[in-house]
């Protein structure tokens, strides 16, 4: 099966890192894109150290994303 490609927009605050979580158990989901303005250019595992065993994406800034390789996107504003 296809692998649905995510980003989250507001990723490095609370109900974003919630989502990552739930996201992380569902095997047909790849997160691609994590969406944190304020926190742009990190890692979210510095922010949240559990994660760090993710293969998970920098935080980016919205106009840096390609959103044609998206196929859904979660707000967590």
């Amino acid at each position: 099966m296809k692998k649905i490609h995510v980003a989250i927009i507001g990723a490095s605050g609370y109900t974003g890192v919630e989502l990552i979580r739930i996201l992380l158990n569902h095997k047909n989901v790849e997160i691609s894109a994590l969406i944190a303005n304020s926190n742009a250019g990190q890692k979210i595992s510095q922010l949240y150290p559990h994660l760090i065993h993710f293969n998970l994406p920098d935080l980016q800034k919205i106009e840096e994303i390609d959103f044609t390789k998206i196929d859904v996107v979660f707000g967590c504003l």
